[in-house]
């Protein structure tokens, strides 16, 4: 009986005795392994870029919500928006297009949403365009030469005059632009409409400049 109990007491000893080095050694793993992922965030232009982008900015739903109405108000029947969404890279377009002005200064983030109203209304296409700068200067530059391509007339470096040659309004908040683009079978008025849907569906608080071009002009009002 002795000699039972004997047993019985030298294996709890063994026994606390592993659970204490397994705490040790478990304390010491945890403390290497957090050694070795603590990373401090690099404060770089492009991480701070790509943390801007990533904000909701632009409500998607809303606006194919309020557009949708006033399309099928337009049509007479109703419609029904799809949209996708594409990055516009600046080796991969031409050096006239359009959004060259938005691209000229480097490391930009140019989004593009492109709403479809569906087969036989594709006149009524419409695009949203939102540029990314990494400070309020490069912004301010590429706003300054969207400016500048308002006013041209066709030359050897912009195969449209104004912006675009349709409807267009376009804004600088911080260090972002955003350009909303209709075709011509909008009515000025209708196109209006849809700034109010864009400025409704967009989380900003002041706009610090604005453009506005009417289809068929060849100079756009500032």
């Amino acid at each position: 009986m002795k000699e039972h109990y004997k047993i019985i007491i030298l294996t709890i000893f063994v026994g606390l005795t592993i659970f204490c080095c397994n705490q040790t050694s478990d304390k010491h793993t945890q403390d290497k392994f957090d050694s070795l992922t603590v990373v401090t965030p690099q404060d770089t232009s492009i991480t701070k870029m790509t943390e801007v982008s990533r904000k909701p900015d632009f409500d998607v739903a809303k606006f194919v919500t309020l557009t949708d109405s006033l399309l099928t108000k337009i049509q007479g029947r109703p419609i029904s928006l799809t949209f996708k969404i594409d990055t516009i890279i600046a080796d991969k377009i031409d050096k006239r297009s359009f959004y060259s002005s938005l691209l000229a200064p480097t490391n930009t983030l140019v989004k593009r949403f492109s709403f479809d109203p569906g087969k036989g209304s594709r006149e009524f296409r419409i695009w949203f365009v939102e540029a990314t700068y990494e400070d309020k200067v490069f912004a301010r530059n590429a706003f300054e030469a969207l400016k500048k391509d308002a006013y041209d007339m066709n030359d050897s470096v912009n195969w449209s005059p104004g912006l675009t040659y349709t409807n267009d309004y376009v804004i600088i908040s911080d260090r972002k632009i955003y350009w909303l683009n209709s075709g011509c079978p909008y009515s000025f008025f209708n196109h209006q409409k849809l700034k109010q849907y864009m400025l409704q569906s967009l989380q900003i608080e002041t706009i610090q400049d604005s453009i506005w071009c009417k289809c068929g002009q060849p100079k756009c009002s500032l």
